[in-house]
């Protein structure tokens, strides 16, 4: 009796490694440049993303809040509404992850435009540089393909706050509000 309940330990054990991979094989398939789970693709490739980007900020003034150096508390950050075009921009696969990064220099900076865009879901993060307030506003959305743009919303931002800007963040904030960008991609 006690053999059969190794066995039976020992079929059951090999039914419970063998039965996840089971699962996972059937909800992958393959569709174009991507390994699709379980439906999950937008379809998206590097060719989607390299060339022209040009990114319109609605107008508006929020106050940076929660940040890392509280002196910064209270900075009005003034948004205009016009639209920088980035020309050139590089896009090659993240080192870090299952999406690409995007990269736009500017006259002020070599990476003034800064993304990372999911290569499943279309899910980006977008970062602008202003020159003015001396940081990089983040933003999220996701690529909508067929429209060639990334409709975001703004939430926070990363200062240089060095005298002279070196392109590195060094206070995070949060913003008082949400500003809302519009980048068209090529």
């Amino acid at each position: 009796m006690r053999a059969f309940g190794v066995i039976g330990r020992g079929r059951r054990a090999g039914w419970t490694l063998v039965l996840p991979l089971l699962l996972i094989a059937t909800g992958c398939t393959e569709e174009g440049d991507t390994v699709v789970v379980n439906g999950l693709d937008c379809g998206l490739v590097r060719e989607d993303l390299f060339g022209d980007w040009a990114l319109t900020f609605i107008q508006g003034n929020p106050v940076l809040v929660n940040c890392d150096d509280p002196a910064y508390n209270g900075t009005i950050v003034d948004v205009n509404d016009f639209t920088t075009v980035y020309t050139g921009v590089l896009a090659f696969a993240s080192p870090s992850g299952a999406s690409f990064d995007v990269v736009g220099s500017g006259p002020d900076l070599r990476n003034e435009l800064m993304a990372s865009v999911e290569a499943d879901s279309c899910l980006a993060l977008v970062q602008k540089w202003e020159s003015d307030d001396a940081g990089w506003i983040q933003c999220i959305g996701t690529l909508d393909r067929s429209a060639h743009a990334i409709p975001t919303l703004c939430d926070s931002m990363d200062l240089d706050t060095d005298l002279v800007p070196d392109g590195f963040p060094d206070v995070a904030c949060d913003l008082d509000r949400r500003v809302t960008l519009q980048v068209l991609t090529p």
